[in-house]
C-alpha cells in the first residue's frame, strides 16, 4: 500500500470529520444559541433513536459490503489482464511465434503501466494502451500456420485481456464514491444529534455515548476513503506493479 497517495483530502476529512462534529454538537450543548434550548428540554424517548441509528447502520454496512467488492474486483481485473498476457505469451511460445508476438504484449504491457496511478486520468495514455492492444490482435491475427483450436485459443484469450482491461478502467471511472461518502457523513451526523438528544441533561453519559459512536463513524469513514477508489489508494501502483515482468521478457 502507498501510503503517501492516500493522504488527499478525502481521507484526511474522514479522520478530522466524525470528531469535529462531536465537538461542535457538545459545545452547541453546553454554551451558544442553542444551548439555552437544549437546556430546557428533557431530551427524548431512547427508543427513537434506534431509527436513525439502524438507518446509519444499514447504510454504513451496505456501502462497506460495497467497498470490499469494489476493491476484490479491481485486484481481480488486474490479475486477469496480467492472466491473459501471460496466455498469449504462453500461446506465442508452444506455436514458436514469440519473436512476432512478444514485442506487442511488451507495447501493451508498457501502455497499460502507463494509465497508473490515475488510470481515469490519462486520456492520452489510454488512447495508447488502445493502439497498443490493435497492434497486439495485428500480431496475434498474423500468425501463420495455426490449426483453427489454436487460433481460436489466441483470439479467445485477446478477447480476455480486452474485457479485463475494460473492467478495470469502469472501476477507475467510477463518479459515486463522493455521493456515497457524503450520505454516510450525512446520516452520521443524524446519528450523533439523535444520541446526544437522548442523553440531554447528563452530559457525562452524553459525551460517553456520542465518542464511542463517533469512533465506529470515523471507522467507516476512513474505510470508505481508503478502499471505495483503490486504483487511487491502495492499489495506486496498479497496473504496472503487475505487468512490470513483460517490460524484461527476452
Amino acid at each position: 500500500m502507498n501510503w503517501a497517495s492516500i493522504l488527499d483530502w478525502e481521507f484526511v476529512v474522514s479522520l478530522l470529520f466524525p470528531a469535529t462534529a462531536a465537538v461542535l454538537l457538545c459545545q452547541a450543548e453546553t454554551r451558544g444559541p442553542l444551548a439555552k434550548v437544549l437546556a430546557r428540554t428533557t431530551g427524548i424517548v431512547p427508543p427513537y433513536i434506534a431509527a436513525i441509528v439502524i438507518i446509519f447502520g444499514l447504510f454504513a454496512a451496505r456501502l462497506t459490503n460495497d467497498v470490499w467488492e469494489r476493491e476484490n474486483g479491481a485486484r481481480q481485473v488486474v490479475q486477469m489482464e496480467d492472466d491473459a498476457l501471460r496466455g498469449l505469451l504462453h500461446l506465442a511460445n508452444i506455436t514458436d511465434s514469440r519473436a512476432a508476438v512478444l514485442p506487442a504484449i511488451q507495447a501493451y504491457a508498457k501502455a497499460a503501466a502507463a494509465e497508473s496511478p490515475y488510470s481515469k486520468a490519462a486520456t492520452t495514455a489510454r488512447q495508447d494502451t488502445d493502439k497498443a492492444f490493435e497492434a497486439l490482435l495485428v500480431a496475434v491475427a498474423g500468425v501463420r500456420g495455426l490449426d483453427p483450436p489454436l487460433r481460436s485459443s489466441f483470439l479467445s484469450t485477446a478477447t480476455d485481456l480486452r474485457r479485463a482491461r475494460d473492467r478495470r478502467l469502469t472501476i477507475a471511472d467510477d463518479q459515486t464514491a463522493p455521493i456515497k461518502w457524503v450520505s454516510i457523513a450525512f446520516f452520521g451526523v443524524l446519528a450523533q444529534i439523535s444520541i446526544l438528544l437522548v442523553h440531554i441533561g447528563n452530559r457525562r453519559a452524553l459525551r460517553v455515548s456520542v465518542g464511542l459512536f463517533t469512533l465506529a463513524f470515523t471507522f467507516c469513514l476512513t474505510l470508505f476513503a481508503l478502499f471505495d477508489q483503490p486504483f487511487e489508494t491502495v492499489l495506486a501502483k496498479e497496473p504496472a506493479a503487475t505487468l512490470m515482468h513483460f517490460k524484461v521478457q527476452e
